[in-house]
């Protein structure tokens, strides 16, 4: 070995600890900033939900009853019910919309391809309440266009008062909630589909595979983290919608649609109750976290090295 050799060995160790610690160095805003974004809020959060507290005066330790009230609650255990369904029904809405665009683009040129792409991606750029409102309108049930549509082609009996029927307006809004999020999920499907090896297409095609079973056996399962990664991110946003339902319903008809982040701020800002909002928002955290758990387990999908 020659001393130029000998020497660069024995430098190595050394640049190794400076790059360890040098990326540690660029970690550490970060790893502050979420811990008091996040870590701190949270634990926070969970000690406050055994306090009793109006927000200005005295914490009075509570116990579990706050959690005891949460669960003789009839409006807060429904708002569960609700908010689970919300975004199981948006989740899945999004999910499958944006796993058929991206298919469907995928076979499109590439002007037309990105001329699609902003299209449906458009949606998932505007805020929650401007789709809120927009919607207001849309399903109106008097001057609405979906009803004023259905009247100018003679399909009266499909009309509705689409915000203020109790056994369709949690629909209405998933399905909101997945029209929105639908070009978000198009887009990181079409991103995985378009890295996969362009030699597996071209080896299908001389095997005379068709479209159809080129989705079935090559992309559907070499996607399928990324469609685990875009159920998990859905399931979050679709939990924490607030603006949406506020703009539109307000929680109503009646409590119909008062879903949990509704309900909790009912709790905090109206009530003052903020230790059994906290309460709240620590089991509706518990619950996501569960249903997240789930989904990872039934999308889950194998790895492949290509």
């Amino acid at each position: 070995m020659s001393t130029l050799e000998m020497n660069i060995a024995k430098q190595k160790p050394l640049l190794n600890v400076k790059t360890r610690w040098l990326g540690i160095a660029f970690l550490v805003p970060a790893l502050l900033f979420i811990l008091f974004t996040m870590v701190v809020p949270i634990g926070w959060n969970a000690v406050m939900s055994f306090t009793t507290w109006n927000g200005m005066g005295e914490m009075k330790a509570a116990g579990w009853n706050n959690y005891v009230e949460l669960f003789q609650d009839r409006v807060t255990l429904k708002g569960f019910y609700y908010s689970v369904f919300i975004a199981v029904i948006s989740t899945g809405i999004a999910v499958l919309t944006g796993l058929l665009l991206a298919l469907l683009i995928n076979r499109t040129g590439p002007k037309e391809g990105a001329f699609y792409r902003l299209i449906f991606f458009a949606p998932a750029m505007m805020p929650f309440v401007v789709i809120g409102l927009l919607f207001t309108f849309i399903l109106s049930p008097d001057t609405g266009l979906l009803n004023q549509i259905f009247q100018a082609v003679g399909l009266q009996s499909l009309e509705h008062a689409w915000l203020a029927e109790p056994g369709i307006v949690l629909w209405t809004i998933a399905v909101v909630g997945g029209w929105r999020f639908s070009g978000f999920a198009m887009m990181l499907m079409y991103t995985a589909i378009v890295t996969l090896p362009a030699s597996m297409f071209e080896a299908a095609k001389l095997e005379g595979m068709s479209y159809f079973k080129q989705i079935r056996l090559i992309i559907i399962p070499l996607i399928m983290p990324t469609i685990s990664l875009v159920t998990m991110l859905m399931l979050i946003i679709s939990f924490k919608t607030y603006d949406v339902v506020w703009a539109m319903t307000k929680g109503g008809p009646g409590d119909f649609s008062r879903t949990v982040p509704v309900r909790m701020l009912d709790v905090a800002f109206r009530y003052n109750e903020f230790g059994y909002a906290a309460a709240i928002s620590v089991v509706l955290t518990l619950l996501v976290s569960l249903i997240i758990y789930l989904s990872q387990k039934l999308t889950r999908g194998s790895v492949y090295e290509y």
